[in-house]
């Protein structure tokens, strides 16, 4: 009594290519057996998994590591992975338990997944990242059915894009294409070329491929994947996202505004650009007279690590300078774009309908359709217009809305500060600071009062290779007050002076060629950078990002929480606007 037996299968030589429904609801059967086995199932010593809800009545290990495993037998205890996966608890011993043989490589696993700042390294979490089976499905449009690898094959991106059920495998390269062949332009990334890349263990790898078009629109969508530059050759977005915008018009060729109108034109909506310069770009505007490009607006990366664009510029309150710093920054060195932002933002305007010459005076979203109205009498109508204008031009009520825009979101544009950041770049006829400064790209002094502060702080050398001779400094805070009403040349003067009081030992050249910003002046922007007032909150970023009724929405650095002040955070507003008025 007590005593069962099994009959032994035999070992089979074909690869364990299991057939998975298509529908795939996550439930394990029993493994087909002999009949002779199948009629003896009753009298056969089974465990469930204990799992709540786990529909698998009889489970199986898909790990065989122990020579003792239950395959599909008894086990005093089951471990659940999924409901079509499950390992037994010799398995478990066999990694689990420091005597017995696979100790070490679990040892060797936890001390490789801690090191990586992963989760709990657990036996179980070594199972689904070591031990799992690959899931891959036939390439054949006829067939399409899910195998299971064997444990031996390792599932690429190359197998994945040329697997037919019966294939051998001593005959498969694992490596991929050779990357000379493939082609120079951009391409867009579509469910197929995403289901071949998701190499992942387990069941998990049928579900990701099966809902992949669901999930590359979301993503798509959300500008996380075929954003940027990219430009196609039709709609990334299903139809019925289409037509939900129908057509846009967005005020302002800024970052933002190109950003928004780049991603709403891939995704089939009508888009038309109306820029109140006549050039594009905003606070973005490059200079090459000295002979380098120097940005008169954004030209540096603060954090290259997973970031687009930006530039970062500090602000003169102590309280609330940081608002931001609740959300995640981006990381790595800073970096100035030798060759400026120009050249991302006219490849991110390439091929859209923008208007220059054309500023927008009226906007009037009482009625189905938004009518928009320049200053020279033009008018347009919209489903939908996106305000990217810098935040002083809207503090100063350059556009009148109708109806007013509502009181709440008023006073967040009020709450908010515009601060100015003014640059001068002066052109030597020889680099005289290259001995003292020994290689550095940048260097500084500290003014001898208060009153000097923010005047000529930082010097930039904008050829660090030595070829040019050009530094460029900036001028903040009260220190624009300051300068504002003197000439260039005046302005060049006190710059020169402030270098000859850093080089005294040696001779500082009066400078060949120089430049002077005037952002202050500048009729379509006046400012460089929003910042929260003392007392205020970085709430009125977020005020300031909201829609109204659906039909005007906002973008601009002055609309991002996460990241203002910078290029970064233009762009990212208006991919995040793109977003919202395709779902909407």
């Amino acid at each position: 009594t007590g005593v069962f037996f099994q009959r032994k299968k035999k070992k089979s030589s074909r690869i364990n290519a299991k057939h998975l429904p298509s529908s795939l609801p996550f439930y394990s059967k029993r493994k087909a057996t002999d009949t002779e086995e199948e009629d003896d199932q009753s009298e056969k010593k089974y465990r469930k998994c204990e799992k709540a809800g786990c529909s698998a009545t009889y489970p199986v290990c898909f790990a065989s590591a122990s020579e003792r495993c239950a395959k599909n037998g008894y086990t005093s205890r089951w471990y659940h992975l999924s409901c079509g996966e499950h390992f037994c608890n010799e398995c478990f011993d066999h990694y689990y338990r420091s005597h017995k043989d696979g100790y070490e490589t679990f040892a060797f696993w936890k001390k490789v997944w801690t090191s990586n700042g992963k989760s709990e390294p657990s036996l179980k979490a070594f199972m689904a990242d070591q031990q799992l089976p690959f899931w891959v499905q036939c390439t054949r449009p006829d067939c399409r059915k899910w195998r299971q690898l064997t444990k031996e094959i390792q599932l690429t991106a190359s197998l994945a894009e040329t697997y037919r059920c019966g294939m051998k495998f001593n005959n498969i390269k694992s490596e991929g294409p050779d990357q000379c062949s493939q082609p120079e332009d951009l391409e867009v990334l579509t469910s197929q070329k995403c289901a071949e890349n998701i190499i992942v263990r387990g069941l998990v790898r049928v579900r990701c491929v099966q809902e992949m078009d669901r999930v590359l629109h979301f993503m798509t969508r959300k500008g996380l994947i075929n954003t940027g530059v990219l430009a196609v050759k039709r709609p990334l977005l299903p139809e019925k996202y289409c037509s939900v915008s129908r057509n846009v018009i967005i005020i302002g060729a800024g970052a933002s505004g190109l950003a928004a109108a780049r991603q709403l034109q891939n995704f089939g909506t009508q888009v038309m650009v109306l820029e109140a310069r006549e050039r594009i770009g905003g606070r973005v505007w490059d200079d090459a007279s000295l002979g380098v490009t120097v940005g008169r607006g954004a030209q540096i990366v603060n954090g290259c690590v997973n970031n687009p664009i930006g530039l970062m510029c500090e602000q003169v309150s102590a309280r609330s300078w940081d608002h931001n710093e609740f959300f995640a920054q981006f990381s790595g060195d800073h970096t100035l774009l030798t060759k400026g932002y120009s050249v991302l933002l006219h490849k991110l305007g390439e091929g859209l309908d923008i208007r220059t010459k054309c500023p927008v005076q009226a906007i009037d979203y009482s009625g189905d359709v938004v009518k928009v109205t320049s200053s020279n009498g033009s008018q347009w109508t919209a489903h939908k217009v996106l305000v990217t204008v810098p935040l002083t031009l809207l503090q100063k009520n350059l556009i009148q809305f109708n109806p007013p825009l509502p009181e709440r979101k008023l006073k967040a544009i009020h709450s908010l500060g515009a601060g100015i950041i003014e640059k001068i770049a002066l052109q030597f006829p020889y680099r005289f600071w290259d001995k003292k400064i020994q290689g550095a790209d940048y260097f500084g002094h500290i003014p001898p009062g208060p009153e000097k502060r923010g005047m000529f702080s930082v010097f930039y050398d904008m050829d660090p290779q030595g070829k040019q001779a050009v530094l460029m400094s900036v001028i903040t805070g009260d220190a624009v007050q300051t300068v504002r009403d003197l000439e260039d040349k005046e302005v060049v003067d006190e710059c020169v002076k402030v270098l000859r009081e850093l080089f005294k030992e040696q001779e500082v050249p009066e400078p060949l060629h120089y430049l002077v910003t005037h952002w202050s002046k500048d009729k379509w922007s006046q400012m460089s950078y929003s910042f929260v007032k003392t007392g205020g909150s970085g709430e009125a970023y977020d005020i300031l990002a909201e829609d109204v009724q659906g039909k005007v929405f906002f973008a601009g650095e002055a609309t991002n929480r996460h990241f203002p002040q910078t290029v970064t955070g233009a762009y990212l507003s208006g991919v995040r606007e793109a977003s919202k008025m395709t779902a909407m």
